[in-house]
Order: structure tokens, then C-alpha cells, then sequence
């Protein structure tokens, strides 16, 4: 019998879909625990090895082999359960409402689908050898040639698809939060409506401090949820106080963000675009539109003059 690196296969997918959401699971100690059914294999596999193939001890009893039989018939269950479960689990997670608007959710919901899948075909095919005796080397190949095929389209999905959300978790290395601490003070003091209104009070809160304008997917109707208030009510709010619409409200602060960064040399090794969709747009047309819009000046424009006055 083979130690069942199959075991750590799941472990390694798990910890992949968390890390790609920024899960909070990732910090809980027992995660580890995921690994019991590899260190399981591991254990029964050199106890058998030890003394069936390389005889360093022989002990008799008289169940040994129905003990050992069960053994094996629950690893070979396990691997297959398990890889289900962990699938299942991720995809649970995947679903919650917190991630449902993940920009990474919908490939990674599809990767639990097809993990699925491949694991069904797996059990299919060592059904159909049992009955037909298709043979070991004709399954192997057949299971082999379909994991490559998904490792294939995780690495392709992985890291080309997603070449400029990579980048933009590169913005993890510069802190965030200190620099808005430093430079966001957009103030609507001049408006008697934003010290009264403790709806406009409490948005005003979210975009400042929990910056929920990254967000790309953010609507009116989400923030009027989040408020308890009609998205009517909510519209009437922000262009009563703001003069602006909604959209228009929004954007300001990813332009003022995206200002921010400009001015900070941290930033400087980043595109203009990963800026950006760091800050919330959603596209290159919507933020190069709302910014020229704000400043009357493009992105480049604004980035070319402040480099100019840096020199003088």
C-alpha cells in the first residue's frame, strides 16, 4: 500500500480559495486539523510497509487482517469523502453574502463545481473497473489526464486571467488606512444637512472609515440596506447635502483616493489603471471619465503636473 498524497490535495485547495477571498479562517489555529486524514494515511501505511514488505517485525492476533482490511476500506472511503466535503465546505463559503460579490467569487465557485466533477469521475472510473475490468493503467490515465487538465485551467484562471488582481493585492505592502488617516478630510461642514442627518451621518462613517467605496459592486440600494432606509430616501439625502448624485458622490472619494495615491511614491511602481480599481471604479472608461470629470484633468494630466511642481 502507497501513503495517499491525495489527502493533502483538498488541504492545499481550501487554503487556496481562503487566501484568494482574504477569509479570516486563515488565522484560526485549528486549521491544522485538516491534515489528520494525511497523517492518518501516513501512519497505517509505514505501520503495514514496516512489516508486509520490508518484515522488520511480525505480530500476530488474531484479526489482524479484517482490522487491516477496515483500515484500508476507510482510507479509500476518505479520500474520496473528503475531497467532496472540502469542496462542498469552500463552495458554502463561497456563497455567503459577505462573498457573493467577491470579484474572485464566480471562478472560484466554478473551481469547487469541477473539483466536484473530477472526483466523481474518479469514483466512476474505479466503478467501471470493478465491473469491467478496463485495467489499472487504462484508469490511472484517464484520472491523471483529467487532473492535469484542472491544474491546467486553475493555473491559467490562477495567474493570467488574474494577472491584475494579483497586482492589486500588491497594494496589501503599502498601509491603507494611514494614508487616508493623513490625507482624506473631505468635509461637509458647509452643509447643515450633514450635522442633522443621522443617515448621511452614518454613510459619511462607512466611506471614511470602513472606505466601503473600494467596493466596485457598491450600489445605492446596498448602502439604503445597510442604512435601514429606502433607496429613495437615501437618493434625496446625499443631493440635498452633496449637490451631487449618488454615482457622482461615490466617485469623488475614489478620486480623492486615487489623488492620494498619486502623491504618495509608494505608489509609483503601480499603473495608473491598478490605482485606479484599487480605489473602487470598476472599469478603466469609468474611472478615467469621473476623474477628468472631479479634477478637469485626466489621470496622466493630474500625475504629469504634480511631478512638474514637485520639481520647482
Amino acid at each position: 500500500y502507497d501513503i495517499e498524497w491525495i489527502f493533502l490535495f483538498p488541504v492545499f485547495f481550501f487554503h487556496y480559495i481562503l487566501k484568494s477571498i482574504d477569509h479570516n479562517l486563515l488565522e484560526n489555529k485549528n486549521l491544522f486539523l485538516l491534515y489528520i486524514p494525511f497523517s492518518f494515511s501516513v501512519i497505517i501505511n509505514i505501520v503495514f510497509n514496516l512489516e508486509y514488505v520490508y518484515g522488520w517485525y511480525m505480530y500476530s492476533w488474531e484479526y489482524k487482517e479484517l482490522v487491516y482490511g477496515w483500515v484500508f476500506n476507510i482510507q479509500e472511503f476518505g479520500y474520496y469523502s473528503f475531497n467532496f466535503v472540502i469542496a462542498i465546505w469552500a463552495y458554502s463559503i463561497l456563497k455567503n453574502k459577505k462573498y457573493v460579490d467577491h470579484q474572485n467569487g464566480k471562478w472560484l465557485k466554478r473551481l469547487c463545481i469541477w473539483e466536484v466533477v473530477l472526483v466523481a469521475s474518479w469514483i466512476l472510473v474505479d466503478i467501471t473497473d470493478m465491473i469491467f475490468g478496463i485495467g489499472y493503467e487504462i484508469g490511472i490515465f484517464i484520472i491523471c489526464s483529467g487532473a492535469s487538465l484542472f491544474i491546467f485551467w486553475i493555473v491559467y484562471n490562477g495567474i493570467y486571467s488574474l494577472k491584475l488582481t494579483n497586482t492589486q493585492k500588491g497594494f496589501i505592502s503599502v498601509d491603507h488606512n494611514d494614508v487616508h488617516r493623513k490625507k482624506l478630510e473631505i468635509s461637509v461642514s458647509q452643509h447643515s444637512f450633514s450635522k442633522n442627518n443621522v443617515y448621511f451621518q452614518k454613510l459619511e462613517s462607512l466611506l471614511q472609515k470602513d472606505y466601503i467605496y473600494r467596493n466596485p459592486n457598491l450600489n445605492q440600494e446596498m448602502i439604503a440596506e445597510t442604512l435601514n432606509i429606502s433607496s429613495g430616501y437615501l437618493s434625496q439625502i446625499v443631493n440635498d447635502v452633496t449637490k451631487k448624485n449618488f454615482t457622482a458622490y461615490i466617485n469623488s472619494y475614489r478620486v480623492k483616493e486615487v489623488k492620494d495615491m498619486i502623491l504618495n511614491e509608494e505608489f509609483d511602481k503601480y499603473s495608473l489603471l491598478a490605482i485606479g480599481l484599487e480605489a473602487g471604479f470598476k472599469s478603466k472608461t469609468t474611472f478615467y471619465t469621473s476623474f477628468k470629470k472631479e479634477t478637469g484633468l485626466t489621470p496622466n494630466q493630474f500625475k504629469t503636473n504634480q511631478k512638474k511642481v514637485l520639481i520647482f
